[in-house]
């Protein structure tokens, strides 16, 4: 049985001034809050605790992400390296899902590190440049929309890539159903392929069969 995450029609169309940028509470921010919204009001918000869903939810999104972005700010590792570099240029990719029976679509798995993006600048601002990601550039032009999206994504280099890698184990049985999910979170330096950051969020949950049939 497959156990699908709530669809959206999230364009993550990332209204973005220019190609670099340092991202504020401007249209990335609020459509975080949107697919966030959209989770929360479809039915997954307190779910779990009811018994209804296995699926990772918004209170999952809010939580990790709020772990992930405070655990980021005070690395030691990462502290230095804004030091010694002044600003940090990073390029956010989507989640990789590597979860045996969820399915994560383009918007919830750009929301899971759009919405760490957003806390980073918000606390650190002047720490990191954020530079659009090649597929969002293209997907973007593609809508020929009005917006002056800066460079081509060939012309920009930026120095760390921050990522997420979703796995889960599923069991099941004739009363219930189990997932126990981990997720990694990572920031790499592009240069030397090193690991500068990586922390985990890891949580598991019950649905009760009956609610799922």
């Amino acid at each position: 049985m497959t156990n699908k995450i709530p669809m959206t029609n999230d364009q993550y169309g990332h209204a973005l001034p220019r190609g670099v940028f340092h991202w504020g509470l401007g249209f990335g921010h609020l459509l975080v809050i949107g697919i966030w919204s959209f989770l929360a009001g479809a039915g997954c918000a307190g779910a779990t605790k009811a018994g209804y869903n296995s699926a990772l939810d918004s209170t999952d999104l809010v939580k990790m992400t709020n772990d992930m972005a405070g655990k980021m700010l005070v690395d030691p590792e990462v502290q230095r390296e804004i030091v010694a570099r002044g600003t940090l240029k990073v390029v956010v990719q989507p989640v990789e899902n590597r979860m045996t029976a969820e399915v994560l679509p383009r918007g919830h798995a750009e929301a899971f590190t759009g919405r760490l993006r957003v806390l980073l600048s918000q606390q650190a601002s002047g720490a990191f440049t954020w530079v659009m990601n090649r597929d969002a550039f293209y997907r973007l032009r593609a809508t020929e929309t009005n917006i002056d999206l800066g460079p081509e994504p060939g012309d920009i280099d930026p120095d760390f890539a921050l990522t997420a890698r979703f796995s889960s184990l599923t069991t099941e049985d004739a009363k219930r159903r189990s997932a126990y999910y981990l997720c990694v979170y990572e920031l790499t330096n592009l240069r030397d392929r090193t690991l500068l950051w990586s922390e985990s969020y890891e949580v598991q949950k019950v649905a009760v069969k009956g609610f799922l049939d």
